[in-house]
């Protein structure tokens, strides 16, 4: 994950706040429950990014222990 290229794209921190379903709470669930496909750490961070226009969401799980992102 390279910040700098999400903001360049517009994106900032932040997830949605519309909708019926609560997916931030959903997605950090999910990252929290996770295991790092490299290090094999319990437990991800959830870093969502939103952008108004055009409208989009992206999400990544970062480990805290080694630094590894995917995005999900």
């Amino acid at each position: 994950m390279d910040i700098a290229e999400l903001y360049e794209a517009g994106y900032r921190r932040g997830a949605p706040t519309v909708g019926l379903v609560d997916a931030a709470s959903i997605d950090a669930s999910v990252c929290a429950e996770s295991k790092c496909d490299d290090c094999g750490h319990l437990g991800m961070e959830y870093r969502p990014f939103i952008r108004h226009e055009p409208e989009s969401y992206r999400a990544f799980a970062v480990c805290p222990e080694c630094g590894y992102s995917i995005e999900f």
